[in-house]
C-alpha cells in the first residue's frame, strides 16, 4: 500500500499489485466524516488482488477543491499507461465521471450518480442542497468532457436518480443496468446479497459483460430489506396501503439491509392503516434497544413531521411527566 498524495481536501492510496488494469475510486457523499474510515473501495479491491488507486474525500465537496489537480497529476503519473476503470456511487460516481477524460479512463462503473455538482445545472435536486448552494464549481464538466463508456446502476423508480441517468447518457454511451426499488445506494444491493464480487470483477476485466450484471441486479432481491423498503415507499406514494403494508412486513422479516429502518417503516405502514397498538409495540421494543434507540428516535422525528403524527411525539419522544 502507498500513499500517493495527501492534502487538506484529499487523500490518496494505491495498491499496485501486478501490471494489470486498474480501478480509479472514488468516495461517495458520507453523512458523517471519519478521519479514519479507509477510502472507498480499497479495501475491497485490494483483498481481491485486484489494483487499485482510491481518493478519500474530507468533505462532501463534490471533488472540486483546486487540490484536485495536483490529485489527478500524481495518478497519472503511478498509473502510467495501464488499462484504467473508473468506479463510484452518488457523489463517487459523478467524481468518477466527471474526471475520466483528464484520467484517461477507459470506461467506467457508476451506481446512482449525479450530472453535475451546480445547483444551478440541476435545480431539482435538492438532496444535498447544505454543500451545493455554497459550492464553487471548478471542475463541473460532465456535459463538455470527451464521451466515455461503461456501465450505470440506477433505480428507474427514483425519479431524480432516473433524470441524472438520462443526462448522463445524452453525452455518454453508457449501458444502462436498471435496478427496480434498490434505491439511491443501488451500490450497497450487491454487497447485501454478495453478488458484488463476481459482477466487479466481470466488469473489471470484461467490458462486454452486462447481461451477466443484469442478471445478477435480480439474485437474492427477496431477501434484502432495501427492495422491500423501496418498494413500500413506491406503493405508498401511489396510495396503495395494503400492498405497502405487505411489502413492508416482508422488509422486516429479512436477515440483510438496513433492518432498523425496516422495522420503523413496517411500524409506519401499520400505524397508517390503523394497527395502532402492533406499531406502538416495534416502536416501544425498539426504543427499549440501546442499540436502535437514537435511531428510531430521530426516524421517528421523521415520520411525525412527514405525516402530522404529533401524538407520536408525546408518546414516544417526549419524557413522561413525574407524579
Amino acid at each position: 500500500m502507498e500513499e500517493l498524495f495527501s492534502g487538506q481536501s484529499y487523500r490518496v492510496w494505491a495498491d499496485l499489485q501486478n501490471d494489470g488494469p486498474a480501478v480509479v475510486c472514488f468516495d461517495p457523499w458520507y453523512n458523517r466524516q471519519d478521519p479514519d474510515r479507509p477510502a472507498f473501495g480499497l479495501r475491497y479491491f485490494s483483498t481481491n488482488n485486484i489494483n487499485v488507486v482510491a481518493v478519500k474525500s474530507h468533505g462532501n465537496h463534490w471533488y472540486q477543491h483546486a487540490e484536485m489537480d495536483e490529485v489527478v497529476d500524481r495518478i497519472n503519473q503511478r498509473l502510467g499507461s495501464r488499462q484504467r476503470v473508473g468506479y463510484g456511487s452518488s457523489m463517487g460516481g459523478y467524481g468518477a465521471l466527471n474526471f475520466s477524460e483528464r484520467l484517461s479512463l477507459d470506461r467506467v462503473l457508476l451506481f446512482a450518480p449525479q450530472f453535475s455538482a451546480d445547483i444551478r445545472t440541476v435545480p431539482w435536486e435538492r438532496r444535498w442542497q447544505s454543500e451545493q448552494d455554497t459550492l464553487a464549481c471548478r471542475y463541473d464538466a460532465v456535459a463538455q468532457i470527451a464521451p466515455v463508456g461503461g456501465y450505470i446502476f440506477f433505480d428507474p423508480h427514483n425519479r431524480n436518480d432516473q433524470r441524472h441517468a438520462d443526462l448522463i447518457r445524452q453525452r455518454h454511451p453508457l449501458t444502462p443496468i436498471k435496478m427496480p426499488f434498490s434505491g439511491h445506494h443501488a451500490l450497497d444491493w450487491f454487497s447485501q446479497n454478495r453478488t458484488i464480487s463476481a459482477l466487479i470483477r466481470s466488469l473489471v476485466f470484461d467490458g462486454t459483460r452486462e447481461r451477466e450484471a443484469i442478471r445478477a441486479r435480480r439474485q437474492d432481491r427477496a431477501k434484502v430489506a432495501t427492495y422491500w423498503l423501496n418498494l413500500s415507499a413506491h406503493l405508498r406514494a401511489k396510495g396503495r396501503m395494503g400492498p405497502a403494508l405487505q411489502a413492508a412486513r416482508q422488509g422486516a422479516a429479512c436477515e440483510k439491509g438496513d433492518l432498523i429502518f425496516a422495522r420503523h417503516t413496517y411500524a409506519m405502514c401499520l400505524y397508517a392503516t390503523g394497527e395502532t397498538e402492533a406499531a406502538s409495540a416495534i416502536w416501544q421494543a425498539a426504543l427499549a434497544n440501546p442499540e436502535e434507540t437514537n435511531r428510531q428516535r430521530w426516524l421517528l422525528r421523521q415520520s411525525i413531521a412527514d405525516h402530522g403524527w404529533e401524538e407520536l411525539r408525546s408518546a414516544f419522544l417526549e419524557p413522561a411527566a413525574s407524579a
